[in-house]
């Protein structure tokens, strides 16, 4: 039986095994707080694990390697940040309205408790292809969503705007 340690309860029960996705959101919370407290170079696969309440190799089962832990977290904000910013954009007709949308919901984003802006816009692993793919993939889609909420508004092709 393996022994799990819930980090919010501070509890430990033997024998409890969470569905994949559920285990796989543990990991993922645990690897956040890691690579934000420490960044990516610093950070440790044994921290994750131990954070996480698991063991290495079931770390590695879900995930193959730092890399690919770290890149999940990226897509993952990415996809949040460009998702919360159509829903910003489409929820009024009022320009001004949308703006300001728009802007609180970047924030929102920035402010958020787990710090997720800081593997997105503050990551140590720009240079990294996949990372950086996965930065500029968000700002290229939210620079089409505002483009084409704006070409909308103004009659104009996208291309025009």
């Amino acid at each position: 039986m393996s022994e799990v340690t819930h980090r919010r309860s501070g509890h430990t029960t033997r024998g409890v095994r969470l569905p994949r996705g559920a285990r796989r959101a543990v990991l993922l919370e645990a690897a956040q707080n890691v690579f934000v407290a420490n960044g990516y170079h610093s950070a440790a696969m044994d921290d994750i694990a131990e954070r996480a309440g698991v063991s290495k190799p079931v770390l590695y089962q879900h995930f193959p390697g730092k890399l690919d832990l770290y890149l999940a977290l990226v897509n993952t904000h990415v996809d949040v940040l460009v998702m919360t910013l159509r829903d910003a954009l489409a929820s009024t007709n009022d320009n001004k309205s949308r703006i300001r949308a728009a802007v609180a919901a970047y924030f929102d984003f920035v402010d958020r408790e787990d710090q997720a802006f800081r593997l997105v816009f503050e990551s140590d692993l720009r240079n990294e292809p996949a990372v950086r793919e996965a930065v500029e993939r968000s700002e290229r889609t939210c620079a089409e969503a505002i483009a084409a909420v704006i070409s909308a508004d103004a009659g104009l092709d996208k291309d025009q705007a």
